[in-house]
């Protein structure tokens, strides 16, 4: 049962911190001169390198070994392999975002 609502937790988290938020759409939108879109892309280059840092740790959360039951390692390394690869994701979306300024 702690299992499962973990698992909805995180699931819920992790919807509202992937991808571009609307506010940041609009920072990129917004940013007409020079020194605002270099500070835009500044910042999106850094929450694209925090991305890659997160998924670097879940990636090395999936190897570790915790102990307990075959199912349940298998089912944690899952997870934490699909967050890496959501985060992942995410770093190259803010990379291409960036890019474009």
């Amino acid at each position: 049962m702690i299992q499962k609502l973990s698992i909805l937790i995180l699931a819920f988290a992790a919807t509202s911190i992937f991808a571009l938020e609307d506010i940041e759409k609009v920072l990129v939108q917004k940013a007409n001169t020079p020194e605002e879109k270099k500070v835009v892309k500044s910042y999106l280059l850094k929450v694209a390198k925090e991305h890659k840092d997160l998924a670097t740790k879940y990636r090395g959360l999936a190897k570790a070994q915790k102990g307990g039951k075959a199912i349940y390692q298998d089912n944690r390394k899952a997870e934490m392999i699909e967050l890496a690869e959501k985060f992942e994701a995410d770093a190259k979306l803010y990379e291409e975002e960036a890019g474009k300024l």
